[in-house]
């Protein structure tokens, strides 16, 4: 046998060397897909920290400007605090609603809001509840009188809207915001400020990483107080923007006079806040709706 082997031990011997080529190739492939890995986090590490540049304006040549970055990151700080001592609060208003030009509502609304995610909303025909609202934070209800039986819902209390009264996909943590008086940031990668050409003030573009322009907010000329804002989806389209036409002061806060609330299209809602209360005492069974008997 030349080898001294005998037929079976040399298959053995095969046998036994293809196992370890095998596995030398395996370890090898292990080696190389950890390597690949490895460098995919380092680089994913790497781009993400270079797009978290949340403040960062380009220069003239394109690179961040540092200065431009403390400006806006200390605005964006502004505008998350303003009224940060504002925990609860009351009003009554009137609220209109247009659709496709036409005068849809006009009543009276009062609500009770709670930071943080408590809010109760009723809207007011003939000085009764027809519409009501109400978040706990935990759970959303709706409850609507009519002819015959009332409509009740409860839900999950994330992501709810008013869509289905107003008709505009506003989130009911932005309506509790707005009615503190403060504005709603959503997550972003990067920000942008710059001066507006065709009126006095500033746009801050906030841009979010896979998802592009995500909200604008419009500052007037001291880059203090905000005068619109907008919000925008994943394909770029307008979900609401909303406009402050009128503000006041109430304890030291600066709240919302009247509030206008569009979809861009053919939906236009108004807020006249006609009487505010701040600080005031609030129980947890103000945010709870309980089935109709």
């Amino acid at each position: 046998m030349g080898l001294g082997l005998n037929l079976p031990d040399r298959l053995k011997n095969r046998r036994l060397n293809y196992v370890r080529l095998r596995l030398f190739f395996m370890k090898r492939y292990r080696l190389h897909r950890l390597e690949g890995i490895l460098i995919t986090v380092v680089i994913a590490i790497v781009v993400g920290c270079s797009a978290m540049t949340t403040g960062i304006s380009p220069g003239k040549d394109g690179t961040p400007d540092p200065a431009a970055r403390i400006e806006t990151q200390a605005i964006l700080a502004a505008l998350g605090n303003r009224n940060a001592g504002l925990k609860n609060f009351k009003g009554i208003g009137t609220v209109r609603i247009w659709q496709e030009g036409r005068l849809k509502i006009d009543e009276r609304i009062a609500w009770v809001g709670s930071d943080p995610g408590r809010i109760n909303i009723a809207v007011l025909i003939g000085g009764h509840p027809a519409v009501k609202l109400a978040s706990d934070g935990k759970w959303f209800y709706y409850y609507e009188a009519g002819k015959g039986e009332p409509t009740y819902k409860k839900y999950a209390a994330s992501n709810a809207s008013l869509k289905r009264i107003i008709s505009i996909a506003i989130q009911t943590d932005d309506v509790l915001s707005l009615l503190a008086g403060r504005v709603p940031i959503r997550d972003h990668h990067r920000a942008i400020l710059h001066k507006l050409e065709t009126e006095p003030g500033y746009a801050l573009v906030l841009k979010k990483r896979w998802w592009g322009t995500i909200q604008k907010i419009y500052l007037d000329e001291s880059k203090t107080q905000a005068r619109k804002i907008e919000f925008f989806s994943r394909t770029g389209n307008l979900i609401y923007r909303v406009r402050f036409d009128a503000v006041q002061t109430v304890n030291s806060y600066l709240i919302p006079g009247r509030l206008n609330i569009t979809n861009g299209k053919d939906v236009q809602f108004e807020l006249d806040i006609k009487r505010y209360l701040a600080d005031v005492d609030v129980t947890s069974s103000m945010f709870v709706l309980n089935p109709p008997q």
